[in-house]
């Protein structure tokens, strides 16, 4: 295995990813080796419980996250607001230095 990559193991699915350090590309998904079958009813019954309460705790977590992203969105526009009404001259361009 070289430097410039990372082997990546999924601890759900047990499955290895090699990603490539400099631009955090996907080069290869191998599937885990063996899958792990389920006994009983009881455990297919827990395992889908399992399943559940993670994909809620994901959606909780995400909607959270967005919630928090309108915040700082009108946050960052309301200085961006303020800086251009303290400042009313011309914003300087890419090209104004040539």
């Amino acid at each position: 295995m070289s430097d410039d990559v990372l082997l990546v193991h999924c601890p759900d699915c047990e499955s290895t990813l090699r990603v490539d350090r400099a631009t955090g590309a996907v080069l290869s998904h191998q599937p885990p080796q063996h899958k792990q079958k389920l006994g009983s009813l009881e455990e297919a019954a827990r395992e889908v419980e399992r399943r559940k309460g993670r994909a809620e705790d994901l959606f909780a977590a995400t909607f959270e996250r967005e919630k928090n992203k309108k915040d700082i969105l009108e946050k960052t526009f309301r200085e961006a607001l303020d800086r251009a009404q303290k400042d009313p001259s011309k914003p300087k361009g890419i090209f104004d230095d040539d």
